[in-house]
């Protein structure tokens, strides 16, 4: 069982720490559970290896207040109903940050954990526990009302998202076992979505196209316990470090942009508000060291998007790295699914396009002022938009051919057909600016996004 949280108030801190290093205290300023700040410790600033938690909160900057603080570190929980079942489990108000981290901190995105202080926390050895099929069977078929497997001995660690999903260690052999205590964890287990038939085959393949087109992409491989099929995605932001592991910081656009996790889409009819643009996105990589290789990279990862129909191409499905010396650099490609397999999806994309937000009704002048807007090469941006529809179309056999030979599935052919209409229309929309497409996206606000899909 997991120790009752407190209650908290005004000057109760948490720990932010990177391994053994002191990175800053979360600290509360008022019984408001929105009102807290971050504190860089000061000889984390002046360590040669420290990187800043966020571009939004620079190392130059030692105190940071809470509109930022609070946007950012809630980035890191997990979304929606989700959230919610968490928040039931823990006895914790589910906009109560603070005290969700709490319990959740010890195993978060990126390279951050987030601890009581040490004269408040239990001593805990990081360890991991490695499961029969059986026992993952069983814990894959607690998560839609255990989310995480909150609650449960050993488990403090956090995933954004809203989907049903469990951060796992995959041993050498290809086990699965769970970390405990604060021990980082490998790769994220993603089972399949009742809400989306063929989901774990849908990701497998639209992931196994981008690295066929030389995209950086997050490996995965398809795993069965009993009946349970699952993908199993493999962590970018750990690495092997001698025996063990090391977390590597990073952030989403969200996080990037100081936008709540509600507002990840660009257009959110149930909130009316505005989340992050294209555009958005560009002044942010435009300001990193590397700014002009970061913007083109953003580029392929969103044309990409675009021609998979991956229509939850939003701004927490794209994220940054950052460094010591603040280098700043595009994550690998993750979460990319075709939406056109499900009836019910909207088929309007996360992000638009120059006003445009339909995959087959994007023709070069969008492009253009895409480019245009982000002070990029029309001319660059068109030509990349040509190589890579070329590419996609031309590799969708192989992956074909090499999925099926794993696991047979229709679907695959399916999504391939859908992938390849995108592809060959934007080849075709590339050579013309007529204007025989709607003259407004047909139904932009009515099709549905049903939950979990991200």
């Amino acid at each position: 069982m997991t120790s009752k949280p407190k209650a908290g108030g005004a000057g109760e801190t948490l720990e932010v720490r990177r391994g053994d290093k002191l990175v800053g205290l979360l600290r509360r300023r008022s019984e408001q559970i929105q009102d807290i700040e971050f504190v860089y410790d000061e000889a984390w600033v002046k360590d040669p290896q420290a990187f800043a938690v966020s571009i939004r909160m620079p190392l130059a900057q030692r105190v940071h207040e809470p509109d930022v603080v609070y946007r950012w570190f809630l980035n890191l929980l997990p979304e929606g109903r989700t959230l919610r079942t968490v928040g039931t489990i823990l006895k914790i108000p589910e906009a109560n940050v603070f005290a969700l981290l709490e319990e959740l901190g010890e195993d978060l995105p990126g390279a951050l954990e987030v601890y009581r202080p040490a004269d408040q926390r239990p001593k805990r050895t990081p360890r991991y526990k490695r499961l029969t099929e059986a026992e993952l069977a069983a814990a894959i078929r607690r998560l839609p009302e255990k989310p995480l497997l909150v609650g449960e001995e050993g488990i403090h660690m956090s995933l954004a998202g809203a989907q049903d999903k469990l951060p796992v260690v995959q041993y050498p052999d290809g086990g699965v076992g769970l970390a405990l205590d604060g021990a980082p964890t490998t790769h994220i287990l993603k089972p399949a979505n009742k809400h989306f038939s063929n989901a774990v085959e849908n990701e497998a393949f639209c992931l196994r196209l981008a690295a066929k087109v030389k995209l950086p992409v997050a490996e995965c491989t398809i795993g069965k316990a009993e009946d349970l099929d699952y993908l199993l995605v493999k962590r970018y932001d750990r690495e092997p470090h001698g025996r063990s592991l090391r977390r590597i910081h990073q952030e989403d656009f969200c996080q990037a942009t100081g936008h709540i996790p509600s507002t990840k889409y660009e257009s959110n009819p149930a909130t009316k508000l505005r989340g992050p643009t294209l555009k958005d996105c560009f002044d942010v990589l435009r300001n990193t060291q590397a700014g002009a290789f970061n913007a083109a990279r953003f580029v392929d990862f969103f044309v990409f998007n675009v021609l998979c129909g991956n229509v939850d191409a939003h701004s927490k499905n794209y994220s940054l790295l950052l460094q010591p010396s603040g280098a700043v650099s595009m994550a690998p490609l993750y979460d990319v699914m075709n939406g056109d397999i499900y009836p019910d999806v909207t088929r309007n994309l996360a992000m638009k396009i120059a006003g445009k937000n339909r995959g087959h009704y994007i023709y070069a002048r969008h492009w253009d002022r895409m480019a245009e807007e982000n002070q990029l090469s029309g001319a660059q941006v068109r030509r990349r938009v040509g190589e890579l529809s070329q590419a996609v179309l031309d590799a969708l056999p192989s992956v074909l051919e090499e999925l099926n030979a794993l696991k047979k599935s229709p679907v695959y052919q399916q999504i391939s057909d859908y992938v390849a209409g995108y592809c060959r229309d934007m080849l075709r929309n590339l050579k013309s600016d007529a204007e025989d497409e709607p003259e407004k996206d047909p139904d932009p606000e009515a099709a549905t996004r049903p939950p979990g899909f991200s």
